[in-house]
């Protein structure tokens, strides 16, 4: 009998577990009632945080010391900025023939009381072949990958550079990349895929925008746990036409896994992709940032489109996203 009742307990507790973890679902949503905001996914080519800190590099950096947003500066003219690096003109030194130099992105979002509810559109573009790639697709699986990333207002730079606070040079593809041979000296960091992942400044023990090798001096592990637990990291979700979600941080590292408080889902619609997600308000997984109406949040988006992988995406500048509050993107309440 005690054994009975011990494995009835065992069981509910499980599916109450299940219960709790499952991810959110993408209710019908009056899209046509939501303000929608147009923005300009851009290249980025292979400017880094450090080359934003460079003056030699960036003319805008005086006004970005002062406190200014990259989207006071730059979100009228991110075409024009794409159109110099897609073409290797400026920052590239492997461009893409073909590819194109920006995505005009369409953002609708809405919340209720458990959920962040959003919708992405944006146009299908034609196929360039990627000359270093086989096939001419770096990411055959995957014809678009669809990101973005929330700031709890802790990482210092997020709320002025968006996710350029998290791209580096010595990054995967970047100017300062370190050697394979030479990735097995880092420590704290996972580094078995060959290349350094994306990662905030506050995680490292050094941060040279001169040398720009700042990969390998990580912090260690019990105050890359203290900044976990108080906020300082990069929420990331991630939607892949493959059919995945992934939910995850950035900190020391990128850090990805199937998605469990968020669910995205995408298709194309005649000449254009459609992608919706929903997204816990409270979520339960670590790196994860809760939203609270009334407030507002820095958020970037990043596609890779045309089967792109690693730094070949498109991004944005950094973007305010209020819940029923002040932003570039107005989430409303339904």
């Amino acid at each position: 009998m005690r054994l009975s009742l011990l494995s009835t307990l065992v069981a509910s507790s499980v599916m109450m577990a299940g219960a709790v973890s499952a991810a959110p679902k993408i209710k019908d949503i009056n899209w046509a009632a939501v303000p929608a905001t147009k923005t300009v996914l851009f290249y980025p080519g292979q400017t880094s945080i450090e080359w934003i800190l460079t003056g030699t590099d960036h003319g805008g950096l005086r006004a970005f010391k002062k406190g200014d947003r990259c989207f006071e500066c730059h979100s009228e003219e991110t075409a024009d900025m794409g159109a110099k690096m897609v073409s290797g003109a400026k920052a590239e030194k492997t461009p893409i023939p073909g590819k194109r130099a920006s995505v005009p992105l369409t953002v609708k979002a809405a919340y209720d009381a458990d959920n962040l509810y959003m919708r992405f559109e944006f146009p299908i573009g034609a196929h360039a072949d990627v000359p270093f790639a086989k096939g001419g697709k770096m990411d055959p699986d995957n014809e678009i990958k669809l990101a973005m990333m929330i700031d709890a207002g802790k990482v210092d730079m997020a709320a002025r550079s968006g996710c350029w606070t998290s791209c580096h040079s010595d990054n995967r593809d970047m100017p300062t990349a370190p050697a394979a041979t030479a990735l097995g000296g880092a420590k704290g960091i996972d580094t078995k895929a060959g290349y350094v992942t994306k990662y905030v400044p506050e995680s490292r023990t050094q941060f040279d925008t001169a040398k720009r090798d700042n990969w390998d001096k990580v912090k260690p592990q019990a105050e890359l746990d203290a900044m976990l637990k108080n906020g300082t990291f990069l929420d990331l979700t991630r939607f892949k036409s493959s059919g995945a979600s992934e939910q995850g941080y950035i900190l020391a590292e990128r850090v990805l896994k199937p998605g469990a408080d968020v669910a995205y889902s995408g298709k194309k619609e005649g000449d254009k992709w459609v992608v919706t997600m929903a997204r816990a308000l409270k979520s339960t997984q670590p790196g994860s940032v809760a939203l609270e109406a009334g407030k507002s949040y820095t958020v970037g988006f990043a596609v890779h489109d045309d089967f792109a992988a690693g730094r070949f995406h498109h991004v944005s500048v950094d973007l305010k996203l209020g819940l029923d509050a002040e932003g570039e993107i107005k989430a409303v309440k339904q």
